[in-house]
């Protein structure tokens, strides 16, 4: 694993590229860490996987003011195009996912195929700035609040990724990234997807609820449903090896493989 400093729209970005192969990227949720795909990585080791800490979070540089959501999709085209990458695979989660969107839709012939797990087409509002004040607060008790938080909460979520180190503990970070998300949506815009997609979810997401996904598959021509029975929000770490299955099985088929009446198919 190497990690390198780009530059892109004027600001300074923390890139990771890991492994040899076809290029995959991926993209992460809110207040993701580049580390949070480790255990996917470990799966995907026969792809060139490449990611980074999204502008605001980690060790990438923090714009004076938030950006939205189409300007961090220039600055991933910026990115990959230092990178000598002309075209990829592109894989988002939750935060990610909405942004895997908009990058496809603003710079279709970069994509390959386009990977959708845990995410909507918005408007995507997955955490609320008083859940972080509530979380990261000091007004009340570690203890108070691990008390009032079911095991389904944002607050359960937060605690988890941040003790594991996969969450950044900077509140700032999770303002920008809510703020790039504010009206954004690309349910009417779909339809110009021309790329195989395939969309991932847990029954049991209490965040992105499954007609999320539901969604996603009516509006995307090309697409596939995968639904992972028993995981909720964060299977991409709790189940890394099954997601890792789906995806290599699905970027290895040939564009034969799909059918327009197994196009929208669903399994799990």
């Amino acid at each position: 694993m190497t990690t390198h400093r780009v530059i892109a729209k004027g600001l300074q970005l923390n890139v990771s590229i890991c492994g040899q192969g076809s290029p995959l990227l991926l993209l992460n949720g809110l207040g993701g860490l580049i580390r949070t795909f480790n255990p996917l990585r470990d799966e995907l080791d026969d792809f060139m996987t490449i990611t980074l800490d999204v502008p605001g979070v980690g060790k990438s540089q923090m714009p004076r003011w938030p950006i939205r959501l189409p300007s961090h999709a220039d600055v991933i085209a910026e990115m990959l195009q230092q990178l000598g990458v002309d075209q990829v695979d592109v894989f988002g989660v939750s935060w990610g996912g909405a942004l895997a969107q908009e990058f496809a839709l603003r710079y279709p012939s970069m994509v390959r195929r386009l990977i959708l797990a845990a995410t909507s087409a918005g408007p995507v509002v997955l955490m609320k700035p008083g859940d972080l004040m509530h979380f990261f607060g000091r007004s009340k008790s570690i203890k108070v609040r691990q008390q009032k938080s079911s095991p389904d909460s944002i607050q359960t979520l937060l605690r988890f990724g941040v003790v594991k180190g996969m969450l950044t503990r900077s509140p700032r970070s999770y303002y920008h990234q809510l703020t790039a998300l504010m009206g954004w949506t690309s349910l009417c815009r779909l339809f110009r997807l021309p790329h195989r997609t395939l969309i991932l979810t847990g029954d049991r997401d209490a965040l992105v609820r499954l007609y999320n996904a539901h969604i996603l598959r009516l509006n995307i021509r090309r697409s596939e449903l995968q639904v992972l029975q028993g995981e909720g929000h964060l299977f991409v770490v709790t189940s890394a090896k099954r997601t890792g299955e789906l995806i290599r099985g699905f970027l290895s088929r040939g564009d034969e493989g799909i059918s327009p009446m197994t196009a929208n198919g669903i399994t799990s």
